[in-house]
């Protein structure tokens, strides 16, 4: 089968299979196409992970960022993945070349001024805006993820202690 036609078909289950989005399938459209560019004289069965890693090496000549190397590697591999299932191909070449490292960015945090504020926004006038402002000092003055906060329950209050019990 010729690569055009594969991809054709790949964004065809993506779409009808998978319900993905039409901006996922414009992206992996465009991967496939830059894959390809560089390996247009190769068969889908003679691609080796060889020629996938020359595929990120070529990206990362061009100076693409570790993010868009590392998404273009999660397309090729579902890629390929998607025609060994289809029984198009035996084995996926991109299983065994290994994900860029990706660099951590360090989170935002807000300065005193910032985080006053908002702790102040809230109306409390009414008693949602004094429920706001409870679980914003909470958050600010624990240090617990919102998914913590929101799921705990009386039971896990102790008040005669002032400690709860946080489950992450």
């Amino acid at each position: 089968m010729r690569a055009q036609r594969a991809v054709a078909r790949f964004l065809h289950y993506l779409s009808a299979e998978r319900n993905t989005s039409e901006y996922t399938r414009r992206n992996y459209h465009d991967d496939l196409v830059h894959f390809f560019h560089l390996l247009e004289h190769k068969r889908l069965r003679e691609i080796t992970p060889l020629d996938v890693r020359a595929f990120l090496a070529d990206q990362s000549t061009k100076r693409y960022s570790k993010r868009t190397i590392a998404r273009r590697l999660s397309c090729v591999r579902s890629f390929f993945r998607f025609l060994c299932r289809e029984g198009l191909l035996t084995q996926n070449p991109a299983t065994v070349v290994p994900t860029p490292r990706l660099e951590h960015r360090l989170p935002q945090f807000l300065d005193e001024q910032q985080m006053a504020r908002l702790l102040e926004a809230p109306p409390t006038e009414r008693w949602q805006g004094l429920r706001d402002r409870a679980l914003l000092e909470t958050l600010y003055s624990t240090g617990v993820r919102v998914s913590e906060l929101v799921g705990l329950n009386l039971d896990d209050m102790d008040e005669i202690s002032g400690t709860a019990i946080v489950r992450g």
